[in-house]
């Protein structure tokens, strides 16, 4: 998964403190008290209560990118957001019914999963001032003591609300009452905004300087004002979800592409993508929010990244850049040049170095998408076009993130929303719910997994059963991540996330138009599909042989000897290169309990004979 931005409204941080009782006790300790302090200093509760709108307009950066933004705002839930770096422009917005975003290749989205919901009835209900009543049943302040922000000292005011679990932090000045800091935590992340240069608008003081960091995302943005306006006159227009969406693609038949053939290589899709008449693999993300290009290959198309922005993955964060592709082919069809992320060294991630890049939102999202795991098949349709006439099960799941939410059970007892991803090879819990519902000590095997910032812990363990869509697929192998990582499996509104390992049971319709998912068993729904019985994580020396990463305890493989670092020259009397790279070595390990390998290793620059014999790890 990788994520540009979180959004954060920003004149709500005066509706929602603006309404405060005039009988609010100013002692020390009393949140009210300290809060109607703050009103009174800058510009009193009456004309705070008259804001009904705004607009601000100024500088921003964020992260390595310098633009600009303009936003409006009004109440009830209306807002418009825009922020253009150069390299990329995006727009965010609400017409008071529903949220909606319009990334940088121009494709809308609305925002109806659970979480943006809920947020959208806490910020309805400030609007109206609930939070005034002191006997409001949605709304709790407290007194947090004394603290230090921008080393300066502070009275703490938390905010916490019934609707969810946020909660903000407001850090006030003790000597002044200007809110120097506030801190608004997530269950995913909190931000951390400090602000400065206060200048009285209009009888108003507002501070025109902002400073935030998201964590544990590293992400960091920064704001100057240079325009702040009250109570100004919106055109309505502004507000509306766009309705004519994006069409960068063209049919070769006008219709649909049916049946294009993807290469299933342990548990990933991947699908041949053409440019400037050069054909070359990608691999086939609905995870990604943007799709990603090898810089090197990039460069080699003439293409220069631009500024710089950090993604994450399943535990990590990482560095991209911007280039915008050429007009590019996938069996059927042409997309017009689009915005898409460049990455230094992405075709070193995959096994195979002819795999350049990776197709991702802004290629699955303009379709209504077939997956036939079993017939290894693609089919693309347009969404106005497409009609389901299926027996399959249609699943209302709603986009966060740009991922489909689904509710899903394992062993009927951990039950939740997961995100379903076809660029994870296998299922994971997020590690939050692992450690919530004491999963982190499961028996299981452990194990090293990776994303494009690197290598994370994880433990496979087999369950009884996997219910989706009121399908049941009985003891699957899901993963727990033993480390607490950066990326989305710190999530706590999300459980985990399904993978191909579990997907490929079935058929698989992705509907991004209606926000559904559409799931029927494949023919493969009964398989089971073979694992490694050995314990060795292989990869590859620079000079293509296969070497051993990782050994897990317990397993053959240790039982044997095997070490990190050993490099596998031999198996059974044959060189290693010759059963067909390192892919095929890693599949003589799938093979039934029992069979024997003689396998030479060098270690340290000597020989070394190694017997293993493979195991069913999960019995």
């Amino acid at each position: 998964m990788i994520s540009i931005k979180r959004v954060i409204t920003r004149l709500i941080l005066v509706f929602m403190l603006s309404a405060l009782t005039c009988h609010a006790a100013e002692s020390l300790t009393d949140p009210r008290g300290i809060l109607l302090k703050h009103y009174e200093v800058i510009g009193g509760l009456e004309k705070l209560k008259k804001i009904k709108s705004g607009y601000i307009e100024g500088a921003i950066t964020f992260d390595g990118l310098n633009g600009t933004f303009r936003q409006w705002e009004e109440i009830p839930l209306k807002y418009r957001l825009e922020e253009d770096y150069g390299v990329i422009k995006q727009i965010f917005g609400d017409d008071g019914r529903q949220s909606w975003t319009v990334d940088p290749n121009g494709k809308v989205q609305i925002q109806r999963d659970d979480d943006t919901l809920k947020r959208r009835r806490v910020k309805a209900l400030l609007e109206v001032f609930d939070h005034v009543d002191d006997d409001s049943k949605n709304f709790i302040l407290t007194y947090e003591g004394d603290k230090k922000a921008g080393g300066i000292d502070c009275h703490v005011v938390k905010m916490a609300n019934i609707i969810n679990e946020d909660s903000t932090f407001f850090f006030f000045n003790k000597e002044n009452s200007y809110l120097v800091k506030a801190i608004i935590k997530q269950p995913d992340v909190e931000i951390h905004t400090l602000f400065s240069d206060y200048r009285e608008i209009d009888g108003v003081i507002h501070p025109f300087h902002e400073e935030t960091e998201i964590l544990p995302r590293e992400k960091k943005e920064t704001l100057q004002l240079t325009k702040y306006d009250f109570n100004i006159r919106a055109d309505q227009a502004l507000f509306s979800i766009p309705q004519n969406d994006v069409e960068d693609f063209a049919f070769s038949n006008g219709e649909n592409s049916e049946n294009v053939p993807f290469t299933f290589i342990e548990n990933s899709i991947y699908i041949p993508v053409t440019i400037n008449s050069e054909t070359r693999f990608w691999l086939f993300d609905n995870g990604a929010s943007m799709s990603i290009i090898d810089a090197e290959y990039g460069l080699s198309l003439g293409l220069k990244p631009e500024g710089e922005i950090k993604g994450f993955g399943i535990a990590s964060l990482f560095d991209f850049s911007f280039v915008t592709l050429p007009s590019y082919q996938v069996s059927g069809i042409k997309f017009n040049p689009q915005k898409v992320f460049s990455y230094k060294g992405l075709s070193d991630r995959f096994y195979d170095s002819d795999i350049v890049g990776i197709l991702g939102h802004d290629f699955v999202s303009r379709f209504v998408t077939k997956i036939d795991y079993a017939a290894r098949t693609l089919s693309f349709y347009h969404p106005d076009k497409f009609k389901y006439a299926g027996e399959g099960r249609i699943i209302d799941a709603p986009l966060r993130n740009k991922i489909f939410s689904i509710p899903a059970a394992v062993d009927g007892k951990y039950t939740g929303k997961w995100t379903l991803d076809l660029g994870a090879f296998d299922v994971s819990f997020h590690y939050p719910y692992a450690d919530e519902n004491n999963l982190l000590n499961l028996r299981g095997v452990d194990r090293l997994s990776a994303d494009l910032g690197g290598q994370h812990r994880e433990r496979t363990a087999q369950f009884k059963s996997f219910e989706v869509g009121g399908f049941k697929v009985l003891y699957p192998l899901i993963n727990i991540p033993l480390d607490k990582g950066k990326g989305s499996n710190i999530s706590k509104e999300i459980i985990g996330n399904i993978g191909n390992s579990l997907l490929r049971h079935f058929t698989v319709y992705l509907d991004y138009k209606r926000q559904q998912v559409i799931l029927g068993k494949g023919k493969d729904f009964e398989t089971k599909f073979p694992a490694d019985k050995s314990g060795l994580l292989i990869g590859s020396t620079d000079e293509g042989l296969p070497e051993i990463v990782f050994v897990a305890p317990g397993t053959p493989a240790d039982k044997a000897g095997f070490m990190n670092g050993d490099i596998i020259r031999r198996i059974n009397g044959t060189d290693a290169g010759s059963f067909g790279g390192i892919i095929g070595v890693r599949n003589l390990f799938l093979e039934e309990s029992g069979k024997e390998y003689s396998i030479e290793v060098i270690r340290a620059g000597s020989k070394q004979e190694l017997k293993l014999v493979l195991e069913d790890l999960f019995q």
